[in-house]
C-alpha cells in the first residue's frame, strides 16, 4: 500500500482503527461459524428426510443446538461492535498510548525511551482489506502478543492494529525513539549509563530464564 511521503502523525490527538478492522473480524467469525452450522443444518436436514417421526416428535429439541449456535455468533457480532469502539491510540511527545477493552478497561503505556524494536504485520485478511499492525517491543517484557502481561511467550508490550497507514506509524514512532538516548538516561554520567544498562539486561536476562 502506498503511503503519501512526507506525512507525520498529529502528536498528543488520539486516532482509531479503520474500520476494515471490523470485516476482519467477521471474516474470522464467518470461518470459524461456517463448520458449527453446516453440521447443525446437516443433522436437521437428515433428521426430517430420513427420519420423519424422530423429526415430528423431536423437533423442538433437535433446533436446540442450531439456535445455541446463533445464539453464540450474534452475540460474537455485539462483541465485534462494541470492541472496535473501544480502541484507541494516542501518539505524545514521550510515549505510545493504546486504549480498549469492552468490560475490562485496558490501557498500555510504552515511553519511547524504552522501546528496543518495532515490527510491521500484516496477515492474509489484513492485507486483503489494505491494513496492517505495528507491534512494539521493549526491553525485557514478557506476555502474548497484543500487550496484556503473562509469563510464558515473548509478546509485543502494546500493539496498534487495524490502521491503514501503520508505515507512516511507525517511522513517527522511530524518529521519537532515535531521538532518545538508550532507556531514558539523557544527562547521566558514563558510569549511571552503564549502570542502567545493566540493570535492563539483567531484567532481560531473568525473563529469558523464565
Amino acid at each position: 500500500m502506498k503511503i503519501e511521503e512526507g506525512v507525520n502523525m498529529e502528536i498528543g490527538k488520539k486516532f482509531y482503527p479503520h474500520p476494515n478492522l471490523k470485516k476482519v473480524y467477521f471474516s474470522y467469525l464467518a470461518l470459524a461459524a461456517a463448520v458449527p452450522l453446516a453440521v447443525c443444518l446437516f443433522v436437521l436436514y437428515a433428521a426430517a428426510t430420513y427420519a420423519p417421526e424422530l423429526w415430528r416428535g423431536s423437533w423442538p429439541y433437535l433446533m436446540l443446538p442450531l439456535a445455541a449456535v446463533v445464539i453464540i455468533i450474534a452475540f460474537v457480532i455485539y462483541w465485534i461492535q462494541k470492541y472496535y469502539a473501544s480502541i484507541s491510540y494516542t501518539l505524545t511527545s514521550d510515549e505510545v498510548l493504546v486504549e480498549r477493552g469492552v468490560w475490562w478497561k485496558m490501557k498500555h503505556t510504552v515511553p519511547y525511551a524504552r522501546v528496543m524494536s518495532i515490527d510491521v504485520i500484516q496477515g492474509p485478511l489484513s492485507r486483503k482489506f489494505g491494513i496492517g499492525s505495528v507491534q512494539i517491543y521493549t526491553a525485557g517484557y514478557t506476555g502474548p502478543v497484543g500487550g496484556t502481561s503473562g509469563p510464558g511467550s515473548r509478546g509485543a508490550e502494546a500493539s496498534i492494529w487495524g490502521v491503514t497507514n501503520f508505515l507512516e506509524i511507525r517511522e513517527t514512532i522511530l524518529r521519537h525513539v532515535r531521538s532518545r538516548p538508550l532507556f531514558g538516561v539523557s544527562g547521566k554520567a558514563p558510569a549511571d549509563v552503564g549502570t542502567e544498562i545493566l540493570k535492563e539486561l539483567r531484567s532481560i536476562r531473568r525473563a529469558l530464564a523464565r
